[in-house]
């Protein structure tokens, strides 16, 4: 791909991100405290606290708002933010000093597909659904175990998506289930089937050959990483800590138009059938929990 035709992307991702406009018949799961709670909520707090007991010096990749590096400032780690859109990087300093937590946190505007990192400075690098965005995920990895001080730790909660069968049970649900997007609006999103299930392996080698026909429109890198994370991390760190979550319902349940008092007790029922699904497939969540060592 000529660098050209990389930078109109990175600029489309940037902006996608950059507008931050919550969508009312899009919902996501991060737009409602008690559904990522049931779903994510015991990961998160776990992740926080990995972080916390190997700082003191923190660099997040793909910080956003600012929400995780925030969440660690308070725990008195000096936590270092980086992310593509300078909008969100602007959100996350005004909250950092609206909250008093300026001293203890840095945000800085980069693309981490080329930026390079200083060199052992940090104790911990943690990665918080930001990996499936990153293109080029070996060279950031290798700045990352660069960036680390010896036996340092890369802590990462991610999505590596769910198969192209899972992929097309979830779309046909979407189709035909009551959704706060009506239904002539769905039709009219058709055009999206073919990135949501296109691998990305596909995704990839369209991108060699010069092509963005398998790129979300809005967000071209949306999961151009996702089964690659674990085995780039694999052949780069000593992973110590490593499971999977989450493999399917958690998906639609921001999505279903159902009365308020269904909600979210239909949210734990899913979330229990997530869970029955990691128990009999522990490796087939469509989201990993991985800590690793650079020693």
């Amino acid at each position: 791909m000529k660098r050209e035709e990389y930078d109109i992307l990175i600029g489309r991702e940037a902006a996608h991100w950059g507008a931050g406009a919550r969508e009312a018949d899009n919902p996501q799961i991060w737009d409602d405290e008690k559904l990522f709670e049931i779903f994510f909520g015991r990961e998160y707090r776990h992740l926080l606290h990995r972080v916390e007991e190997r700082g003191p010096r923190v660099l997040e990749l793909g910080c956003g708002n600012g929400g995780t590096a925030l969440a660690l400032a308070e725990r008195g780690l000096h936590v270092t933010g980086i992310d593509l859109s300078p909008d969100r990087v602007d959100a996350a300093v005004n909250e950092a000093r609206r909250r008093g937590l300026a001293e203890r946190t840095v945000f800085l505007v980069g693309d981490l597909n080329l930026m390079p990192l200083p060199a052992s400075s940090f104790e911990c690098v943690v990665a918080h659904d930001a990996l499936h965005h990153i293109l080029e995920l070996g060279n950031l990895l290798d700045g990352v175990r660069g960036a680390l001080v010896p036996g340092g730790r890369l802590i990462v909660m991610d999505l590596v998506g769910m198969g192209t069968l899972r992929r097309m049970v979830a779309a046909a649900m979407f189709a035909l289930l009551p959704t706060y997007r009506s239904y002539r609006s769905k039709w009219g999103l058709r055009r999206r089937i073919v990135p949501f299930l296109t691998p990305e392996s596909r995704k990839r080698k369209a991108l060699a050959e010069g092509s963005a026909n398998f790129l979300h429109a809005e967000s071209p890198f949306e999961e151009i990483s996702g089964p690659s994370i674990r085995t780039a991390i694999e052949s780069r760190f000593r992973v110590e800590e490593y499971f999977t979550f989450c493999p399917f319902w958690y998906y639609l349940a921001p999505k279903l138009r159902l009365p308020g008092s269904l909600r979210y007790p239909v949210a734990r029922a899913m979330h229990a059938l997530d869970c029955a699904m990691i128990r009999i497939r522990p490796r087939a969540g469509a989201h990993i929990f991985l800590t690793a060592s650079n020693d």
